[in-house]
């Protein structure tokens, strides 16, 4: 050819990889909520006529379908168990970790409360200003340089003053952004895990927020193990610490005890052992309409059948057995997921107390049921599990190891006299005694968090 160009007639091969429809259906189904699972039922009955719903009073299902159908777990208490379980106080305080503690102040309120007597008298302007500064979800809305030129004072005395406002709890108040808030909230670092955190928060944003742990472990010769330590870390803060006050404020509405949570998970303790249940849609209620197997067998012994008909009928019955499927493997998704508390999570499953609580991490338990990360993701984001006290919790509380020393602090001065508080100094011997080592500087941390005042505040009389 002309100009040294060559031309080719062969063919190319490509490979390319299909996405198995069932495995797509499952990962979407295993992600939803119940009401959203209930919703997608509706819409794929009102979609599909080979799929049809079982109305109660057609077919008398027994316990020995459910239980088969459902895959729950009956596990005899272990030693383990029995030991903890003799242990306990016969009185043990009814504990729900939604329920912070509430503050009919509002965030302006406890915002001035603490500043005005970290301030000199001169500087109560500053404090008023800033404070007035802070928005709804605790954002600071003005800037260093507009608070010194309207309180007529100096830049450094304004920085100072600042400065103060964002040692205030709750932490992350006062913050600049996003980034900064949780920032603030990692000021007072002490494990491995929280210190890393922080480091990522300063020179990582954009690794941390397109969550590539991959590039975390390159940047700081890690195993992914600890980066994963330090997202849950990040994960756990607050990125609107001043919400929780703005719910609260002017409504009119009291906030005396969360709204329950519908579980999706349902755990109890029975004479023969645990039983764990999945409530809600079941595919034992849904069935492939007999009619249209029936038909699709006969056709596939006529040879010269309609091959519409043929199309319609192996896409819609095919179809239905996939949802179906994908509808089981759900549940039992979900049941294997709550044997797995059960058996690594007896103490607070059962109980409740916060104090029994031990590490775990979502690739943790995705590594021990042999199934990938992401599936764990998807059962547990957004979704609740009723343990056997009667309490209702989110998944995050078996993930987050900073909730159990909360939830400790909390139950301590819940006991305290108020006339004589105790110092976090005095609270984390309390908890070492309890077998839970923490530094004075974590339990101010952690106080912060659940909007517990310092014990100088606290003091009454």
């Amino acid at each position: 050819m002309r100009n040294g160009l060559r031309q080719s007639t062969g063919t190319r091969q490509s490979q390319t990889q299909r996405v198995d429809p069932k495995v797509v259906l499952g990962s979407h189904m295993l992600q939803l909520s119940g009401i959203e699972l209930e919703q997608l039922i509706q819409s794929e009955l009102m979609e599909n006529p080979a799929l049809e719903r079982l109305d109660d009073f057609e077919d008398s299902i027994s316990i020995e379908e459910i239980l088969q159908s459902v895959a729950p777990q009956e596990l005899k208490p272990g030693s383990t168990d029995r030991e903890v379980q003799r242990s306990l106080p016969n009185d043990s305080p009814d504990v729900d970790w939604l329920d912070l503690a509430s503050s009919n102040d509002s965030l302006w309120d406890h915002l001035l409360g603490q500043m005005r007597v970290q301030v000199e008298e001169h500087q109560q302007d500053l404090v008023t200003y800033f404070v007035g500064s802070v928005n709804d979800r605790g954002y600071l809305t003005c800037t260093v340089e507009d608070a010194a030129l309207d309180c007529q004072t100096s830049l450094e005395e304004a920085e100072a003053v600042l400065e103060k406002l964002r040692t205030c709890e709750p932490a992350g108040v006062g913050a600049l952004d996003l980034r900064d808030c949780l920032t603030l909230q990692l000021r007072s670092a002490d494990t491995d895990a929280e210190r890393l955190a922080r480091i990522i928060l300063k020179k990582n944003w954009e690794e941390l927020v397109a969550r590539d742990k991959r590039a975390i472990c390159r940047i700081y010769s890690i195993d992914e193990d600890t980066a994963e330590d330090a997202f849950e870390v990040i994960l756990g803060l607050n990125p609107f610490p001043g919400e929780s006050f703005s719910r609260n404020s002017s409504t009119g509405i009291s906030k005396h005890k969360t709204i329950p949570a519908q579980p999706d998970i349902i755990i109890t303790l029975e004479e023969a052992g645990y039983l764990i249940e999945v409530p809600g849609a079941s595919p034992i209620h849904l069935r492939v309409n007999p009619e249209y197997e029936k038909r699709q067998s006969k056709l596939k012994k006529v040879r010269r059948a309609d091959p519409a008909e043929v199309r319609h009928l192996n896409e819609f019955v095919d179809r239905a057995h996939r949802f179906i499927d994908a509808l089981t493997q759900r549940r039992q998704q979900l049941a294997r997921i709550g044997k797995y508390l059960v058996e690594n999570q007896g103490g607070f499953v059962r109980t409740g107390e916060y104090r029994f609580l031990v590490p775990l991490t979502r690739s943790q338990v995705a590594k021990d049921l042999n199934v990938h990360e992401s599936t764990i993701s998807r059962a547990t984001a957004g979704k609740f599990v009723q343990i056997v006290n009667g309490d209702t919790v989110n998944f995050e509380v078996f993930f987050k190891p900073a909730l159990r020393i909360q939830k400790m602090i909390e139950e301590i001065l819940e006991s305290e006299n108020p006339s004589s508080p105790l110092s976090d100094e005095r609270i984390a011997q309390m908890l070492e005694d309890k077998g839970v080592s923490v530094a004075r500087r974590t339990v101010n941390k952690y106080r912060d968090r659940t909007k517990l005042l310092s014990s100088r505040l606290r003091r009454s009389g």
